[in-house]
């Protein structure tokens, strides 16, 4: 690419999932952004975006999304001012994005920074995030995933799901993420899925290596997780979390609860392992603590907030 490109600022009603900028269905291709701006001009969108009231927002365009690519590469693009998500990955296979980079204003409603669901392979290696919601989110048929060196915040922090909101949810397998910076973001990395799901599964994910610069939540897992209070309370998640590893996260929590771990009652999480977590809260309402519900994590090295000293409880 050789310039920039800019989206009309118009708010327009467009068909379900769809983008502004499509690449699909190709193989061994590679975009070299040499540091283009695609510029969603979004801001009139947000004000009109009602998420929050009716829980769809799809009528909306992705910035840039990348379906059905294999053997294929993405470097030094940069999204900004998303109508809704950036750039969703969709239906792909070996696909590398380097250098990538996210921009729009803490009021940026639903602009996922990048979105990945349903890919297999998939490596994310540098990344600059700054955006209304979360900086990766990590969607159902996700495997054998990494995201490495990842820059994020403002922002909701890095996401596996939402996963349990919709039937035949594919399985989340092999997801690391590492190496990352998170700084003053509601969440620090987390795994959220729905209550009253039907079964799915997500397993093997590791987070390690993360910096915490005053995150409201830095490690946590919510089962219970309603944003719209259009869920089912009080029914458990069928999505069954096993094999997810927290390890050597770091950092200061703005909350007083710095590690939050809300397992499915009905659906137990197994193997779920806290190691070398040093997280300090420095409010008015004393030291960070560790809250848990319906699980008990496997302990190794350091641990700071002592796990699990309090019964964690749903909501922010």
């Amino acid at each position: 690419m050789s310039g920039n490109m800019k989206a009309p600022a118009t708010v327009a009603a467009v068909k379900p999932n769809s983008g502004w900028v499509d690449f699909t269905n190709l193989a061994d291709f590679t975009l070299n952004g040499n540091g283009a701006i695609f510029d969603g001009q979004g801001s009139l969108a947000w004000k009109a975006n009602d998420c929050a009231k009716t829980g769809k927002c799809n009528s909306l365009p992705i910035n840039i999304r990348f379906t059905g690519l294999t053997n294929s590469k993405i470097i030094g693009i940069t999204s900004t001012n998303s109508k809704l998500f950036h750039m969703n990955v969709l239906n792909c296979k070996n696909v590398t994005l380097e250098n990538i980079g996210i921009d729009a204003p803490p009021e940026s409603l639903n602009t996922d920074g990048i979105h990945i669901g349903r890919s297999i392979g998939v490596n994310l290696i540098g990344a600059k995030v700054k955006t209304g919601d979360d900086c990766v989110s990590i969607g159902d048929g996700t495997e054998n995933l990494i995201v490495e060196n990842v820059e994020c915040g403002p922002g909701h922090g890095i996401a596996v799901g939402s996963l349990g909101r919709y039937p035949n949810e594919q399985p989340v397998r092999g997801v690391t993420v590492r190496k990352c910076l998170i700084k003053n973001t509601s969440n620090g990395v987390r795994i959220k899925t729905w209550p009253g799901s039907p079964p799915g599964i997500a397993s093997n994910i590791i987070f390690e290596d993360i910096t915490m610069d005053n995150v409201s939540t830095p490690v946590l897992i919510d089962q219970e997780y309603c944003p719209y209070a259009d869920c089912k309370a009080g029914v458990p998640s069928k999505v069954k979390l096993s094999d997810v590893t927290f390890k050597n996260i770091k950092g200061t929590s703005a909350r007083k609860i710095a590690v939050k771990l809300i397992c499915s009652v009905g659906t137990p999480c197994t193997n779920v392992a806290l190691a070398d977590i040093n997280l300090v809260h420095n409010g008015p309402e004393g030291p960070a603590v560790g809250a848990c519900a319906n699980m008990k994590p496997v302990l190794t090295g350091q641990m700071i907030p002592p796990a699990c000293t309090e019964i964690a409880k749903p909501g922010p």
